[in-house]
Parts: C-alpha cells; sequence; structure tokens
C-alpha cells in the first residue's frame, strides 16, 4: 500500500491542475515522471484512471472516485504537517476556500490583503462560486457560502444571519404605490431569485404575532442577486433583496425601503462550511476568524438602516 501513496498524490495533482504538464510544474518533477507514475498506477489497479486526448483529458468513474480520496489523503497530510506547525502557532501552506460569488466581489475580496500581510507564508486560492459546492471534489479547504443546506460530513460555523430589505424605485412607487402589507404583493412586479437550485418566491414577514408567507411573481426572474437590485433601480419591480447587496442606493434615493414595520425573515446564513476533522488546521481557523472580525456584529454593511431594524419589533 505504501508503494501507491506517492502515485496517487501524483495523480491527484494531475486531476487538480487538468494536465500532466501543469502537475509536473507544481511538483517540481519532470512531465515524464508524472505520465509514468498514473501509468504505473493505473497498471496496479487494474482500472484506466484517466481518458488522454492530444488536446484535454478527462476522469474515468474509477478515476473521479480515487480523485476525491485522493485529495481527502492530501488533505489529511497538510493537517498533519500543520499540526506540527501549530506548534509554533505558524500559519503557512496553500489555502484553498471558495466563496459565494456576489458576497465575495463585494465584502471579502477587498479585505484579504489584510488576511495575507499578517500571513506572509499563507499561499491563497480564493473561487468565486455561484453553483452548489461539492467542497472535497472541488479540492477546497473552505467554503463560504449562504446556504440552508448542510453538505453530508461537512462542519459549518455560522458567521452571521442576512438581514433583508424590501425596497423599489421611487419611479415605481409613483407608478403602482406602496404596498402596506404584505398580502397586497401579490398586485406587484416582484423580483425573484431563481438560481439552479434554489427559487425564492415564498417571501416571508413577521409583525409582533402576525406571520405571512406571500408567494409572489413577476415578469423578471434571474440567477443573479445583484441583478435582481439593478432591476429594480431601473423601475422594474420590487425585490426582497439581502441587505449586504446594498452601498448607498436608499441614501441617494435610488430605491426605498418598502413595509418598513415589518421583519423580512427569511432564512439566509453566511457559513464557514469545511470537512468533518478532529483538528481544524491553523490556516483555516485563522481565516475563519479574520472574516469574522472583518464583518463584525452586527455586519459593518448594516450600520446605514440600524434605525430602520430597530422599528421591526
Amino acid at each position: 500500500m505504501l508503494e501507491l501513496l506517492e502515485p496517487i498524490a501524483i495523480f491527484t495533482h494531475v486531476a487538480r491542475a487538468g494536465s500532466f504538464s501543469a502537475a509536473a510544474r507544481r511538483l517540481g518533477i519532470s512531465k515524464s515522471k508524472v505520465s509514468t507514475q498514473v501509468a504505473d498506477l493505473e497498471h496496479k489497479l487494474g482500472v484506466q484512471l484517466i481518458q488522454r486526448t492530444t488536446r484535454s483529458l478527462s476522469l474515468t468513474e474509477a478515476g473521479h472516485l480515487l480523485y476525491v480520496q485522493g485529495e481527502e489523503i492530501l488533505r489529511d497530510t497538510d493537517q498533519a504537517i500543520a499540526s506540527v506547525h501549530n506548534l509554533n502557532d505558524a500559519t503557512r501552506g496553500v489555502l484553498k476556500v471558495g466563496i459565494s460569488q456576489s458576497f465575495g466581489t463585494m465584502h471579502l475580496i477587498p479585505a484579504l490583503p489584510a488576511f495575507m500581510a499578517k500571513h506572509p507564508e499563507l499561499e491563497l486560492q480564493v473561487s468565486l462560486l455561484d453553483h452548489k459546492v461539492d467542497v472535497v471534489s472541488e479540492g477546497l479547504d473552505l467554503l463560504l457560502t449562504m446556504s440552508e443546506q448542510l453538505p453530508l460530513g461537512m462542519v459549518a460555523r455560522p458567521l452571521m444571519k442576512c438581514q433583508f430589505l424590501l425596497v423599489a424605485s421611487p419611479g415605481y412607487v409613483a407608478r403602482h404605490g406602496e404596498p402596506s402589507r404584505p398580502e397586497q404583493l401579490v398586485d406587484h412586479n416582484c423580483l425573484v431569485y431563481q438560481g439552479e437550485w434554489h427559487e425564492h418566491s415564498m417571501w416571508q414577514f413577521k409583525k409582533g404575532d402576525d406571520y405571512c408567507e406571500i408567494g409572489v411573481s413577476g415578469n423578471f426572474r434571474v440567477d443573479n442577486a445583484p441583478a435582481l437590485k439593478s432591476a429594480a433601480i431601473s423601475g422594474l419591480g420590487v425585490v426582497y433583496l439581502a441587505s449586504y447587496l446594498m452601498e448607498d442606493e436608499i441614501a441617494k434615493g435610488t430605491l426605498v425601503p418598502l413595509l418598513r414595520d415589518w421583519q423580512l425573515t427569511h432564512n439566509l446564513p453566511l457559513q464557514a462550511v469545511y470537512p468533518r476533522r478532529k483538528h481544524l488546521a491553523p490556516k483555516v481557523s485563522a481565516f475563519i476568524d479574520f472574516i469574522k472580525n472583518h464583518i463584525g456584529t452586527p455586519p459593518y454593511w448594516d450600520a446605514p438602516y440600524v434605525e430602520l431594524f430597530s422599528e421591526r419589533k
């Protein structure tokens, strides 16, 4: 078994990089050695792992299965090394992080230089994602996601809970009027987030003991939250929007809040998701702590709406 560990590691790097040449450069060995090791591994296992063409390669079913397990082996090795390094509180190595695209672009990417300055021995690889993510198969150490569903075998550490605003443009309100109760939204053009795995067309509201869930509809659906905001600014309709997507639109008057005395109770937490481990790698822990401190409690982007949120009692 021990003689298989090196070729499995090399194969995993090939699958991760998508080519023999890229894997060889990353490992600092020759392309011929990479090719030989993978061919020997296929011979010893008695299965084909990679479909090769002159221009590309793809994994077979067996190859994909071994790649997932290979990522686990490499991650466990990294964790063992990190645990030893942690004796002197060092954070180093490669940290692969997946981040929800719109949230990451607006609020996390601008903060990352400060994190890198604190940890100069760490190489950070970030993927901005807008699809359902398999943490293990995509080779991530950590996923920052706004999702209500926790992947099997993962640990989730909540970082914050999104607040929501119901908004529309002044022009839209002038043409169609302002709803005074959530039930009146059925008479409005409501802009809906519709992704591959989720459609947010049931909007939740609460006021004291009064709770309602309204099924809304409209003539515009999109799988990108910032696009919903842009459509609302242009006067297309009403949108149930996470506050982190807001900048200065309300202060500038390009959007106005509606149903100000109702709580918008849709549950959308930001979670740090990572594979279940006995010990959390220092680099992962350091990144989570940095992001949590960067966001603050309450989140810094909610500061303009403290008075509005306080009315929702």
